[in-house]
């Protein structure tokens, strides 16, 4: 799951880069559809450091077992591999939120791009605010790749 998930990584952040828009502060948003925009917001504009601080627990979590290899911290990896968007030519697509499902401390995300893709982000709150939970958007997405 690991290796699958390494080999992916490339793939994993080009996915988040789609995404565009966003506004907040640095630890945390006020709903759900904002985590997802204030994470993609500080990547646009190549701030891994505020970006990781969106990412929920679990999901820096996931950051830290991909890093180990790597005498790394989960953190150290995610902020130098994001760290400069720019050779990924990826300018971002603009998103609009369609849904916001919310269950409790978790949510459902709902985008959808101008050439009309859609794709589920998940957020939870954490703390009183709320976080992208990365590591569940790409678990759900790879579930419908099987």
């Amino acid at each position: 799951m690991i290796r699958k998930l390494k080999s992916m990584m490339p793939a994993i952040i080009l996915g988040a880069l789609l995404i565009a828009g966003g506004c907040g502060g640095t630890g945390g948003s006020d709903s759900p559809a904002n985590a997802v925009k204030d994470f993609v917001k500080a990547l646009k504009e190549q701030n891994s450091g505020r970006a990781w601080n969106y990412l929920s627990r679990n999901s820096q979590s996931m950051f830290d077992d991909i890093a180990k290899s790597r005498n790394q911290s989960g953190k150290e990896y995610f902020e130098k591999n994001v760290s400069d968007v720019s050779p990924l030519g990826m300018a971002g697509i603009d998103f609009d939120v369609v849904d916001e499902k919310k269950n409790g401390d978790s949510a459902v995300v709902v985008i959808m791009t101008k050439d009309e893709k859609k794709s589920d982000m998940y957020a939870v709150k954490e703390s009183g605010v709320w976080k992208l939970d990365y590591a569940r958007s790409i678990r759900e997405s790879m579930k419908k790749l099987d």
